[in-house]
């Protein structure tokens, strides 16, 4: 059964250790997403639409708003991740180059080799979050800036970065900015695309057509993100029930929530809530 081992919410994001045994669908993220194999058996990892290796020698690079997937063989023992999702805000004042963490490109590769100092980086955090004792905001920070320093020396084209014209995966054309817009006061709650698509002057297979060529994803997948960042962050509180977190979100069980979320985090709205801790100015 996948379980969260430990679950960190700062300024820089998150940072999550995970047991992993459950598929996972096809999701994105609005922000870069780091990804290391800890313990357990070597896995196939789904980036776009092609699987790569994720083992002891590599580690897996998903860009913000790139689809991403696991599809966990029944039977098969559970895996160990070391999952590390960056504020882009929080990157850009560490180094101004960092706010090309929102580009489409910003890690050219969907992996890098581990070996180095990114190997040593690696088990220096993974020795934090095993700890007994908590983990300080600063040490947790400099391991991040040391790993994406050393990521983006080996996958970052920054002469091509720096030319490009989009910024992240959001859209340029007008169109596709003004449903995008329209769907994030919504918070990706009952979303009707044909009235999006409506309303912005597209057919529906156009309008569907013209947002994947612009955002990288479907509509549908950029909805659920949306409401998943929605979800984490209200069962990150404490205040509200998970019961009525899922209907504020549009779910009509709570069993129907929890699936969605589990499908996407990898484990339950009640186990998230149940393991994650806030440092400094990580309250959500």
């Amino acid at each position: 059964m996948s379980e969260p081992l430990r679950i960190l919410h700062g300024p820089f994001g998150r940072v999550a250790l995970l047991l992993l045994d459950r598929t996972m669908v096809v999701h994105a993220h609005r922000v870069c997403h780091v990804i290391f194999k800890v313990g357990g058996p070597d896995i196939l990892f789904g980036v776009r639409e092609r699987q790569h290796h994720l083992s002891d020698k590599n580690v897996v690079l998903v860009n913000a708003w790139e689809p991403h997937f696991y599809e966990h063989k029944q039977g098969s023992p559970s895996t160990v991740l070391l999952a590390l999702y960056l504020e882009p805000q929080w990157l850009k004042d560490v180094d101004k180059r960092f706010a090309y963490s929102i580009h489409p490109h910003f890690f050219s590769e969907p992996s890098s080799l581990l070996e180095g100092k990114l190997s040593q980086l690696r088990t220096d955090m993974l020795d934090l979050l095993t700890a007994r004792e908590g983990p300080s905001l600063e040490a947790i920070e400099n391991l991040i800036i040391h790993t994406i320093i050393e990521l983006t020396c080996e996958v970052t084209r920054w002469k091509e970065l720096s030319s490009s014209r989009v910024v992240g995966g959001v859209a340029y054309d007008a169109r596709i900015r003004q449903s995008l817009e329209s769907m994030r006061r919504l918070g990706g709650v009952a979303l009707d695309f044909d009235i999006i698509a409506q309303s912005v002057g597209l057919s529906r297979p156009h309008f569907f057509h013209l947002f994947r060529k612009q955002t990288g994803m479907t509509p549908a997948t950029f909805s659920s993100m949306l409401r998943m960042e929605s979800s984490i962050e209200s069962v990150s509180r404490a205040e509200e029930s998970l019961h009525d977190i899922g209907l504020n979100l549009g779910f009509d069980s709570p069993g129907n929530f929890t699936r969605f979320f589990a499908c996407q985090q990898g484990v339950t709205p009640s186990q998230y809530r149940r393991m994650v801790e806030f440092m400094p100015g990580g309250h959500p």
